[in-house]
């Protein structure tokens, strides 16, 4: 079922935005790829405003909207905004712009590589999420590349990689050797840099980590890759319906308020493509497990910057009470100041609403008692380096961690140390 998108009604474009200070009206109005009239209007009388340009400035990098800012000021208001933030906003752009395509091209080099082994490699986000639903790879910033690799090539990707001057950046607690078996269990993806140009690239052969599991069959879904071109290069991408998803679960698992270039992710994805199979996207989703997450990015799009919906996912939203309390409370933490401080156990609540099946908030539960346990034993790199132990079994340093910890804690009870933990 392809169903039509409509209209939504008549609103203010990013919905109830009445109680939100006029900057962040400023940013959400702007951040769109397509302005229509009556937007352009509403970008008019908010910069003949007293703004503050500084705080949107600040906004704009944070929430990854820089480039769309000034792309859509100098079209529609350039006179009314003081020229030094503009100069700003086009050094920005300009930076954004040149950064981007050594990225893209990066992005092409790698998949070469990967090609010339025999492995399938896929972008997602990045470039690709750029060029295919910006229509513009300069639009919209990113800081990495992330490819998804089938887990069987993992190891061979990451010699190839190598050889060609990338370096891996193992992560805390991950091996190499006879035990690297393990990496695949317990992380998601490999991170490796090259040196000449400090582009990182991030190998996944999970679309998420293991305390937000997302359990998709990545052999199964390299049946239905299609293709695309990225800077006149044929290139592997999955169809709308699975991006749509995997956006949709990567906001999530990361709480969605920390950038609205997020959300603008999934509103540019679906006017990209209006002719988006939904009914599959809800199999896909149920199938999954991920049905009320899947909803949550649009809902969000809608509610913050007015994209349309066809009926029947308005329907879905509607009845599913969880997503329209999630919906609000993301905005909420979005606009608040006070309430974007990060609480402790927040993030764990908020993945277990999001799920619908109990089963697959079992991780979070999990994490939410390892979590605390690691961060008390584990040894850090510190701890081996300000500690040496030379001879002695690498098992004595997990009560070396506790011991420096309560020292640590020790010293900033006695004369207030700031110094964060590691």
């Amino acid at each position: 079922m392809h169903a039509k998108a409509h209209k939504i009604s008549d609103r203010s474009p990013a919905g109830d935005t009445g109680r939100i200070r006029d900057e962040f009206r400023m940013l959400l109005l702007c951040a769109r790829t397509r302005v229509d009239p009556q937007q352009q209007a509403q970008i008019q009388a908010l910069a003949r405003g007293q703004l503050d340009w500084e705080f949107i400035l600040g906004k704009a990098y944070w929430h990854s909207l820089a480039p769309m800012l000034y792309r859509n000021l100098s079209k529609v208001c350039a006179d009314l905004v003081p020229p030094e933030i503009m100069a700003r906003f086009e050094s920005e752009y300009m930076g954004v712009a040149k950064r981007n395509l050594v990225l893209t091209a990066e992005l092409i080099k790698v998949l070469r590589i990967l090609e010339s082994g025999g492995i399938t490699a896929v972008p997602y986000k990045g470039p690709t999420l750029a060029a295919l639903a910006y229509g513009d790879v300069a639009l919209r910033k990113f800081c990495d590349l992330d490819v998804v690799i089938r887990p069987c090539d993992i190891i061979e990707a990451k010699s190839l990689l190598v050889s060609h001057g990338y370096q891996w950046r193992p992560f805390k607690g991950q091996v190499t050797g006879a035990s690297e078996a393990r990496n695949f269990h317990f992380w998601n993806e490999y991170s490796f840099i090259h040196p000449d140009n400090n582009a990182t690239i991030d190998l996944h052969w999970r679309i998420s980590p293991r305390r937000f599991p997302f359990d998709i069959d990545l052999d199964e879904l390299w049946k239905h890759l299609e293709t695309a071109q990225l800077l006149g290069h044929d290139i592997d991408v999955f169809p709308a319906e699975y991006l749509l998803l995997f956006l949709c679960v990567h906001g999530t698992k990361d709480l969605w308020w920390k950038r609205i270039g997020w959300i603008c992710d999934i509103a540019e994805q679906l006017s990209s493509n209006p002719d988006t199979d939904w009914q599959r996207c809800l199999e896909l989703a149920t199938r999954t497990g991920t049905r009320r997450t899947l909803l949550l990015g649009p809902a969000l799009a809608r509610k913050l910057l007015g994209t349309p919906l066809p009926d029947p996912v308005c329907d879905w939203i509607r009845t599913d009470s969880t997503v329209q309390k999630l919906v609000e409370y993301v905005c909420h933490r979005m606009f608040d100041e006070e309430s974007m401080r990060d609480r402790i156990l927040e993030k764990q609540r908020f993945r277990i609403r999001a799920r619908e099946r109990f089963r697959d908030r079992i991780p979070v539960y999990r994490h939410l008692v390892s979590a605390p346990l690691i961060k008390l034993f584990v040894p850090s790199r510190k701890d081996i380096e300000l500690i040496e132990l030379p001879g002695a079994p690498f098992v004595l340093y997990y009560l070396v961690r506790p011991f420096r910890l309560a020292k640590r804690l020790w010293s900033r009870a006695l004369h207030g140390n700031d110094t964060p933990t590691g």
